[in-house]
């Protein structure tokens, strides 16, 4: 936490540099938690791109003074650090956000289509190759993750000059995550109850059997407290859970917003200029900048 907040990278990193190999085991599936909202991911993805950057930094010069073969130096600072975590923002942030629609407002600029299309179009697919079910959302993908470029690349810039917000740590809220200390402590009361044995009478004298009817209604009471307490606390557990389901207020994303008006004053001067292909790429980018920076994308998981 001290050196960085990207601890897993780190550790890899060091490890690598170490001389150590790794075996990628495609056949594990591990079930994850997705966040529980865009904001949750908002933050989420903050740290995923200013870590990375802020470790780049810590590690560069390890990196050059290790005694690993030079490709696999190459490869680790282009393809561990660089590509996805600083090039691909950069490039998503200044074409798309920035370039692309201001040259909507100076007629001598064009961009050429193999810009604006077959690029974006192959980082995409270079993506989406390690699972191919995802094909069919090629075009939602790239158009969130053209959204997505305002925090990376904000992200990357503060991870790599060490500014105050590469350093912030907040746990994502996760989407079934259990949240209340009411909902622990009822499930360990049922766990509890479940699995205390059940008292066995000793078959004997008369004294004997009623020292053990005795114990055994003692421990019947007992278990009813306490099979009360756990609907007590079970039935408070989801009054919690029904009155925390009210979906919050939605956020107002400023920097989203003002891209979206951007974009959509854009497009529409393409529509004017009878440009067609950046004029629809305008028009959805913008809307889903619109989406976005409204916070109706998703929902609001409690």
């Amino acid at each position: 936490m001290e050196r960085t907040t990207v601890e897993d990278m780190d550790i890899a990193v060091r490890a690598h540099l170490q001389g150590w190999k790794f075996i990628y085991l495609n056949d594990v599936k591990v079930l994850c938690e997705l966040p529980e909202s865009y904001q949750a991911y908002r933050k989420q993805q903050h740290r995923w791109h200013s870590g990375p950057m802020q470790l780049f930094r810590l590690c560069l010069p390890a990196i050059i003074k290790s005694k690993i073969p030079l490709w696999k130096k190459a490869n680790l600072v282009m393809l561990f650090f660089l590509l996805r975590k600083l090039i691909l923002p950069f490039y998503s942030f200044t074409l798309f956000c920035v370039i692309l629609p201001l040259t909507m407002f100076v007629p001598e600029a064009e961009l050429p289509i193999w810009v604006i299309c077959y690029v974006p179009m192959i980082m995409s697919v270079l993506n989406i190759l390690p699972a191919p079910k995802s094909f069919p959302f090629v075009i939602p993908y790239l158009l969130f993750e053209n959204t997505m470029s305002v925090t990376k690349f904000n992200a990357m810039v503060s991870g790599l000059f060490q500014l105050g917000s590469s350093y912030e740590w907040v746990v994502t809220k996760k989407a079934g995550r259990t949240s209340s200390e009411s909902d622990i402590f009822a499930m360990a009361e049922e766990t509890d109850t479940a699995t205390r044995p059940a008292p066995r009478l000793v078959r004997g004298v008369s004294e004997a059997g009623l020292e053990a009817w005795a114990k055994t209604h003692q421990l019947d009471n007992k278990d009813l407290q306490l099979k009360a307490q756990a609907e007590e606390v079970t039935s408070l557990a989801a009054a919690i859970k029904k009155t925390s389901k009210a979906k919050p207020p939605n956020r107002i994303f400023k920097k989203e917003l003002a891209l979206a008006f951007l974009l959509l004053i854009a497009a529409t001067r393409s529509l004017l200029s009878a440009q067609g292909l950046h004029f629809y790429f305008l028009l959805f980018q913008g809307v889903t900048f619109l989406v976005v920076g409204l916070d109706l994308i998703g929902e609001q998981v409690s």
